[in-house]
């Protein structure tokens, strides 16, 4: 539903609008790429402006991020809201001290307090699963050793964002497959080159004495108890 269609059908877009809901509205959570791209047509309905540009103008600019983008799609006029967003670690460190100081970058507020409080605490529009605005959060204690006011998000491949504010803490977890770090998609220049050195790397294979390969949400939970251990101990 999410590639360009180009038998004459709907297009990408007109196909994440219509997109069939599985619950009524603030019934509960269901991760969708779909939904999400409905987020960024609506950024550009009420705003007038791509999303990708209104990222730029209202946080990437004020933080002075380094070179940053979108890949382009076919048959996408909005910002792909679906992910494919290229930044870099040290940016992400930024969007994650943003996050930990209630939006405040600097002397600016770039985000309300209040939505930033809204990501770190269970909602009640979402009681079946610990999620919240985008961020799962642990409010629940089912991280293992984890405060209960960490919150985190985890990306394809198992990319993470994770915020401890008791612990004055945050996390950028880097993952995902080498495709994931090429610049040429959104027509970035690349200022890293790649050696070589785990192109014949694979998971030992799970017995009983190694775990299996780790999934992506539970490799950002036990980064999250790893890295809190350390901290603590």
């Amino acid at each position: 539903m999410e590639a360009a269609l180009t038998d004459g059908s709907i297009g990408p877009e007109l196909a994440a609008l219509r997109a069939p809901m599985w619950t009524n509205p603030g019934g509960g959570y269901f991760y969708s790429n779909s939904g999400t791209h409905v987020l960024s047509i609506l950024v550009h309905r009420i705003t007038g402006k791509l999303m990708e540009d209104y990222i730029r103008e209202k946080l990437a600019n004020p933080m002075q991020w380094g070179p940053w983008g979108y890949p382009p799609r076919p048959g996408y006029t909005n910002t792909p809201g679906s992910g494919g967003i290229a930044v870099r670690a040290t940016d992400m460190l930024r969007w994650g001290y943003l996050l930990l100081h209630k939006g405040k970058w600097a002397g600016r507020q770039l985000i309300p307090p209040e939505y930033i409080e809204l990501c770190s605490k269970p909602t009640p529009y979402d009681t079946h699963a610990p999620y919240s605005f985008q961020f799962t959060v642990n409010a629940d204690g089912h991280v293992v050793g984890a405060p209960r006011d960490a919150y985190f998000k985890s990306g394809a491949g198992g990319f993470g964002i994770i915020v401890v504010p008791s612990l004055d803490l945050v996390i950028w977890k880097i993952a995902g497959n080498d495709s994931q770090y090429q610049w040429s998609p959104p027509g970035l220049t690349p200022n890293t080159h790649y050696d070589g050195s785990r192109d014949k790397w694979q998971p030992h294979p799970s017995d009983q004495f190694y775990d299996p390969p780790i999934n992506v949400d539970t490799g950002v939970r036990r980064t999250l108890e790893m890295v809190v251990a350390a901290v603590v101990e």
